[in-house]
Parts: C-alpha cells; sequence; structure tokens
C-alpha cells in the first residue's frame, strides 16, 4: 500500500477536527437526527451497519467527505447521497475482507503495527520523535494502533488478491494473484492493432414509395378494411351459450357485448379496434377462419371462433372495403405493415444494392460508387477489436451515422477484421442501415502503448471484488430506505 503521506500529531489532530466539522455539522435538507437513534443501515453477515460516532461507516464517510471537500466539490443534499453511499460500499467490502482474512488465521505481526505507526510521530524533520510519542495521550496512542490493526487486516486481503507496487522483489510483485505469461502478452497488444474503413450505408428508411406499392398491390386483401362487433369470452362452452341465446333472439348483441365480452379485442361498444385483414388474421388461432368473417353477410354472426384471447363471435356491420392504394393513409399502413413485418424484404432490396455498389466500386473506386448511388462516405477511424468498447482500451467511433452499437454488434466487428487490406464486405445489416466496409488503414501501434501498463486496468479486479461482495447473500442492504427516510424531505 501506498503511504505517501506522513502524519504528526498536529496534522493528525487537524484531521480529526475536520471530521467532526464534517460529520458533526452536515448541511442536510429534511429532517435532524440524533445518530443514536437512527436504524442500521444494513447488515453483513450477522453484523450491523451504523451511522455512530466511531463505526467503520462512521470513519468511511468523514474521509468521503473530506475528499469531496479537498477537491473543492460543493457539499449539498446530493453530494452527501453519494458520499454515504461511497462509505456504505466501503464498509460492507471492509467487513468482508476483514473475514476472510480472519477466516484464514492470519494475525497482524506487532513489528508491522510499529512500523505502521512511525509516520503519526513525525517531527518537523520527518523523524520519529519518541519525545512527541510520550507526550500523546494513551488514549490516543491506543485509538491510533487499532486502526492501524484494522488498516493492515484489509490491506492484507487487498494486497494478496489486487497486488500492491509497494513491495517488490526485482521486477517482479511480492503480492497478487500472478499473472501468466500468455494473458501478459494478450493485454499488452490489446491496443496494438487498429484497423480503419470506408463504409457506405443504405438506409432501411429510404425503401422506394414503388416498392411499397408493388409489395401492397401483390397482397392488396391484406389491406382490406372490416366493420365488424365483437364478442369475446374465455372458453368455447360459454361462446356457444351467447350463440345460442343470440340465435333465439333470446338477447340483443349490444346487451351480450355489455355482459358477456371480455373485450379484449374491442372498445365498450364491442366495435374492433384494429379492423385491416392483416390485424384480424393477427388475433384468430386458425388463418383459414379469416374466409368464415369475410363472407359474412350483413348483420350475419359468425360461429365462435377460436382468437388469441379465448373465443370470438364475429358481427359484419357492413361490408368489408378494399384497399385504395391512391389513399396516402393507406399507404401510411402499408409502409408500416412492411416495417414490422416485412423487414427481411427491404433488407433484401438493399443487400441487393449494396452488392451493386461493391460491384461499381471494384470498377472504379468507392467515392465514385458513392457518387453514383448518391451515398456520402463515412470514414472510420482506426479501432482494435474490442467487443462492448471495454474502457482499457479505444474502440469504434459509434457517433458516426450508421454505427450506433456496432462496438457490440459481433457480426459487424468479426467481418470487419476478417477483411484483407482494401478488400470491400459483404452486406452487413447493421441496426436500420446495410452497410459495406472497405478495409482501408492498418495501424500498428508499438507494444507499450497497449492498455497494460494503464491504471484502470489494475482497478477491474478490485471493482469486480466489490461487485461481488455487494450481491453477496450475506448482505440486508438497506441503504436507500434508510437514508431517505431520515435524511431526505
Amino acid at each position: 500500500m501506498k503511504k505517501n503521506t506522513a502524519y504528526t500529531i498536529g496534522s493528525l489532530i487537524i484531521l480529526l477536527i475536520c471530521a467532526f466539522c464534517f460529520v458533526a455539522l452536515p448541511a442536510f435538507t429534511g429532517k435532524e437526527q440524533n445518530q443514536g437513534n437512527l436504524p442500521a443501515f444494513g447488515k453483513y453477515n450477522g453484523r450491523e451497519i451504523r451511522y455512530e460516532q466511531g463505526s467503520d461507516f462512521y470513519n468511511f464517510v468523514s474521509q468521503y467527505g473530506q475528499m469531496f471537500q479537498s477537491r473543492g466539490q460543493q457539499i449539498d443534499s446530493s453530494t452527501y447521497y453519494y458520499i454515504f453511499n461511497y462509505a456504505f460500499n466501503s464498509t460492507v467490502s471492509k467487513y468482508a475482507y476483514t473475514d476472510a482474512v480472519k477466516k484464514s488465521g492470519y494475525e497482524v505481526p506487532k513489528a508491522a503495527v510499529n512500523r505502521e505507526m512511525l509516520p503519526y510521530f513525525y517531527d518537523e524533520n520527518g523523524k520519529y520523535s519518541s519525545k512527541l510519542y510520550k507526550q500523546t495521550p494513551e488514549a490516543t496512542v491506543a485509538e491510533i494502533r487499532r486502526g492501524v490493526e484494522d488498516s493492515l487486516v484489509t490491506s492484507r486481503f487487498y494486497d494478496d488478491n489486487f497486488g500492491s507496487d509497494d513491495d517488490m522483489v526485482g521486477s517482479e510483485a511480492l503480492y497478487g494473484i500472478k499473472e501468466s505469461a500468455s494473458e501478459v502478452a494478450f493485454l499488452k497488444g490489446y491496443n496494438t492493432n487498429k484497423r480503419g474503413f470506408n463504409m457506405a450505408a443504405f438506409a432501411i428508411a429510404d425503401y422506394p414509395e414503388e416498392e411499397k406499392l408493388a409489395f401492397a398491390k401483390e397482397n392488396a386483401a391484406k389491406f382490406t378494411k372490416y366493420d365488424l362487433s365483437l364478442i369475446t369470452v374465455a372458453d368455447k362452452s360459454t361462446a356457444e351459450t351467447v350463440a345460442k341465446r343470440l340465435s333465439n333472439n333470446e338477447i340483443t348483441f349490444a346487451d351480450a357485448v355489455s355482459e358477456y365480452s371480455t373485450k379484449n379485442f374491442s372498445n365498450t361498444d364491442g366495435k374492433i379496434t384494429s379492423s385491416y385483414q392483416y390485424q384480424v388474421e393477427n388475433i384468430i388461432v386458425n388463418k383459414d377462419d379469416i374466409a368464415v368473417i369475410s363472407d359474412l353477410a350483413i348483420d350475419a354472426l359468425s360461429p365462435a371462433i377460436e382468437t388469441i384471447s379465448g373465443y370470438t363471435i364475429f358481427k359484419a356491420d357492413s361490408a368489408p372495403v378494399k384497399a385504395d392504394f391512391s389513399d396516402e393513409e393507406i399507404m401510411k399502413t402499408v409502409s408500416s405493415y412492411i416495417t414490422n413485418y416485412e423487414k427481411t424484404r427491404v433488407e433484401d432490396y438493399f443487400k441487393a444494392k449494396a452488392t451493386d455498389f461493391t460491384n461499381a466500386a471494384l470498377k472504379s473506386d468507392f467515392d465514385s460508387a458513392c457518387a453514383s448511388f448518391g451515398i456520402t462516405k463515412q470514414t472510420i477511424a482506426p479501432f482494435p477489436l474490442n467487443f462492448g468498447s471495454v474502457d482499457i482500451s479505444t474502440s469504434v467511433d459509434t457517433s458516426v451515422k450508421g454505427l450506433s452499437y456496432a462496438d457490440s454488434n459481433e457480426n459487424f466487428l468479426k467481418t470487419a477484421f476478417s477483411l484483407n487490406l482494401n478488400d470491400y464486405s459483404a452486406p452487413i445489416v447493421l441496426n436500420d442501415n446495410i452497410i459495406v466496409l472497405q478495409y482501408t488503414t492498418s495501424e500498428t501501434a508499438a507494444e507499450g502503448e497497449g492498455p497494460y501498463a494503464d491504471s484502470s486496468l489494475e482497478s477491474y479486479d478490485a471493482s469486480a471484488a466489490q461487485n461481488f461482495v455487494l450481491s453477496s447473500d450475506k448482505l440486508e442492504n438497506n441503504f436507500s430506505k434508510v437514508y431517505f427516510s431520515n435524511f431526505m424531505n
């Protein structure tokens, strides 16, 4: 562990005063609370986490508060929430790490405690002063000793698992889980090989109106509009009972709607809410039953037909109306249908376009093909293979138009990093675009420029450990409930 700061008795007193000022005089907006009356913020392995003077939670709040203040950050109700949350998480981690060390049977050597206590009694020249030690009240020395011993227990777990830069044997860390040579080589080379591309993107939203019209005419029946009333019930037996009562004129259709219908596919009056043929087909189980519905005479009733939410009796209120594809609203319906149900058709259309684009580019060049097809060339800056944009390395720039979520699209990354230099890719479906890539740029950085030495890499294990502890079954977490109930309006 790093020990860059030497504490004198004077600085220790100032530190304690700062902690007192921060904790004892918080600028909370809301309820005033006596620490002794606060409920526990949670438990770890049966040990309560309480905000009271001298507790680990209390001390962590002090430490984080001082850290925020030293950075010049304004301390308000929002900041207090983060301070308390960080302190709670740190307390849980400390309890878990301490339990693990004690379970191992490790005991802190007295010599190690004495060595760590020395800086607390340095004089103005940075040397240990027995005079300062003797002048310090026994209670204060005892408190320092307990704190140091406590810290050494926690650091034993941290150093053994995550390493320590302060303890080296030659070039090797004395502590920490050891890495394999293959892992080191992989990490050192993680950010060294980068590729840049030209990209042409065909937006699915640009599907031509003439293609939509052609589809509509091929599937005109889907856009026939029905004028129907419905009675929907949960089971076939009830539906047959209703149908029999209607045929015997024992009840009117309107009264049957009111008395029996669940109105799953209709409004309160029983009128169907989605009336195009494709919508009616979507609610019936046997698609052939659409013929029964379409053949109904005006005011005629269908038998009980199984639907996705029970059984339905259909009544024809007027004759079906065939679609007029010169009507703008009808074409909007067609467009919506194609988007929701025929996306593969649209993708296939643009895949063919993209293939034609590639053939044209091969005969001339990328820029000429873009001009011929009315495409704006996108340039993708060189990036390494980095699925999910792991932050120890650079990644593909997903702000480039058409590249949203490209960093987590396995097909995109696999295709991009399988190309030979200057080659063109096959069409790639990426979000709402069909794209073509040309591999144009290869960059190889020096090995030392990789992420291996990045300090952020060292924090991954510690962060993962804390996340594991915070999701442990041993933790009872009441933090938010207690905090908002006691410190907020």
